[in-house]
């Protein structure tokens, strides 16, 4: 199924168009809880919306958990609301997907979640609208919920929102830290999406381009939050969705969820953190321990390639400059520095990676290896 996509400063005037096409009359608006606000789409839609009935929904945690999907659900039926609008960063936009296309199906939520039984209905058609420069969930047939300390991902075509709409005037009031975190997720995605062992022609395209709008614009939008540098992060953070809507992630994000539902570390920081000892461990890839589907010669010509196009002669200087790209976004680059120290911590990392984000990573992963990055970057 193929998205429609709107991008640029006004793209959001789009909605009433949008809503008169699906012949919309009563909204369910998945929204953050101060974001809808502060990024200035509040008032925007005040105008644009003022001939709907619109439910609003914010009653859930920042990392979405599967009681709050249930309870997005009922509140979705309770309204018979006949299309979801979701304004807000990743984690809004996850929950408006997952409470849309789990309000559809005949199997129960957690069954689902874990994979026992299928989704098999569409959902109503779901309008996102990012606020911040990250996650690219606007485009891509996924989304994340958590149960417990465990990170679920849900995955069909039928999750695929029908319209995005990118208007990048809605990060331009981000604070620091949320342009910083959301943009890094962003990058993670884009690099995570090019050694993919998934990687096309297409994604690559996408993934390039992110990278590169990245490396020139990040610490622009995080230090001095000029209006053309939020405009590339979020084309940059958007085309990463549409290279990781087709690759999925590999080892960083794989690591990542741990730090997050166990520690509380933001995404952003959780999955950039180990991203430049996955490139140097990928790089080291033999032909006895390439994931399948993929050759090592071809993944080092890759990473070659994914060097240069970085403006870097070699993977050792891409490293440093991905080091360099999270310490000048302020953000942290060893787990120390995130007060997440000892053997003990390490093993338990170790222990409770996602191992379905680990069949993409183009070299295989054993623990001694997780354990191994881990404490390169302790």
């Amino acid at each position: 199924m193929n998205i429609k996509e709107y991008f640029g400063i006004g793209a959001i005037q789009n909605i009433p168009e949008i809503l008169k096409s699906v012949n919309s009359k009563n909204i369910f608006l998945v929204r953050g809880k101060s974001s809808f606000e502060t990024s200035g789409a509040e008032k925007l839609l005040e105008g644009l919306l003022k001939e709907y009935n619109v439910n609003y929904f914010s009653d859930f945690t920042e990392n979405p958990k599967l009681a709050d999907v249930i309870k997005g659900m009922d509140s979705f039926i309770e309204t018979q609301s006949d299309t979801v609008l979701a304004v807000g960063g990743g984690s809004i936009i996850d929950i408006a997907k997952s409470v849309n296309i789990l309000s559809f199906q005949a199997n129960n939520p957690e069954s689902i979640l874990k994979g026992e039984t299928e989704i098999i209905q569409r959902g109503k058609p779901l309008i996102a609208v990012p606020t911040t420069s990250g996650s690219g969930s606007e485009a891509t047939h996924f989304a994340v919920v958590y149960s417990g300390d465990k990170k679920y991902s849900l995955a069909h075509e039928f999750i695929l929102p029908e319209y995005s709409v990118v208007d990048p005037q809605l990060t331009f009031r981000l604070p620091q830290e949320i342009t910083a975190t959301s943009g890094m997720d962003a990058f993670s995605q884009a690099m995570e999406s090019y050694w993919n062992i998934n990687a096309n022609d297409e994604s690559r395209k996408y993934s390039t381009e992110a990278i590169q709008l990245i490396f020139d614009s990040l610490c622009k939008a995080v230090n001095d939050a000029g209006e053309e540098s939020r405009i590339s992060m979020s084309r940059a953070a958007h085309l990463a969705g549409k290279a990781i809507n087709i690759t999925k992630t590999t080892g960083p994000h794989a690591l990542s969820y741990y730090l997050t539902s166990h520690y509380g570390i933001s995404h952003g920081q959780a999955v950039c953190i180990s991203l430049g000892e996955f490139l140097k461990f990928n790089y080291e890839v033999t032909e006895n321990d390439v994931n399948d589907g993929a050759s090592a010669v071809e993944i080092k010509q890759s990473l070659d390639d994914l060097a240069k196009l970085s403006g870097c002669k070699d993977i050792d200087e891409l490293k440093m400059k991905i080091h360099e790209l999270i310490i000048s976004a302020g953000l942290k680059t060893r787990l120390n520095e995130l007060n997440i120290k000892g053997e003990d911590s390490i093993n338990q990392i170790s222990e409770n990676v996602n191992t379905e984000r680990l069949k993409n990573n183009p070299r295989r992963l054993t623990k001694e290896n997780i354990v191994n990055i881990l404490r390169n970057i302790a």
